[in-house]
This record gives structure tokens, C-alpha cells and sequence, in this order.
């Protein structure tokens, strides 16, 4: 599997993405906080998922099983072919093996993420700043 794969490179992705969220919140900038912030919390899921074990990252719903016997350590993929679970699969998986406990607000900060995507969300992420920390 390629470095960025691994357990470092998210951890390393999620305090980058972190450190962004929190600028974006000093500066009021409430939809790009959520879009970081999101972000961080997705890569610090997937971290937690491949030290567990690295076929927790698989994305089931798409294809063959090209993606599970990648992250089985028995195919080589190019790195631009791997696919990883998203944002509420990784936190679904972890609070399913009990890593995670439930939290209402930081299911609002993925959900707040994902609409900045495709659309504004205004300052309703202004209040999730604890969320993230």
C-alpha cells in the first residue's frame, strides 16, 4: 500500500486540515471551518480505522473487490484507482467497534462539511468549534 495510505499520513492530514478549520473560525469564515473541519475529522477517522485494521477502509458499495484485497495487502493498485470510505461510513465503522461513542454535534459538523461542498451553510458551523478540538 503507498504512504498515503497509512496511519501517519492521515494523522498528518488531519492536524494539517485542523490547523486550517481553525484559522477559517478566527477569521469567520464558518463554511470553510466546516469544510476543514470535516475534513480533519474524516482523516482522523480513517487513521483510527487503519490502525485497527487497514480493510475497515474499504469502500464496499462500488465494484469489484479490487479495493479489499488492496487494502488485504494481495493487489497493487495505482494510487489514483484506490478508493476510501467517506466521511460517515469511517464514523459509522468506528462507533460500530466501539472506538467512537455517538455525538450528535460531530455528525452536524460532517453533515455541515458536506453541504459547504455543494452549497453556503452560512454561520451555523460557527458554534462547533469545540466539536472539532
Amino acid at each position: 500500500m503507498d504512504e498515503s495510505l497509512s496511519f501517519e499520513s492521515f494523522l498528518r492530514g488531519a492536524g494539517q486540515a485542523a490547523a486550517k478549520a481553525m484559522e477559517d473560525h478566527g477569521r469567520g469564515e464558518y463554511d470553510e471551518f466546516a469544510l476543514h473541519g470535516g475534513v480533519a475529522v474524516e482523516r482522523l477517522a480513517k487513521a483510527a480505522l487503519i490502525k485497527k485494521n487497514p480493510v475497515f477502509l474499504v469502500e464496499m458499495r462500488n465494484g469489484p473487490s479490487d479495493m479489499l484485497l488492496h487494502f488485504g495487502g494481495h493487489l497493487k493498485l495505482e494510487p489514483e484507482k484506490v478508493r476510501t470510505v467517506g466521511a460517515h461510513e469511517a464514523i459509522r465503522r468506528l462507533r460500530r467497534v466501539a472506538v467512537l461513542p455517538s455525538n450528535p454535534q460531530l455528525d452536524l459538523l460532517i453533515e455541515l462539511r458536506n453541504g459547504t461542498a455543494h452549497t453556503s451553510v452560512g454561520d451555523q458551523a460557527k458554534a462547533l468549534l469545540p466539536t472539532l478540538a
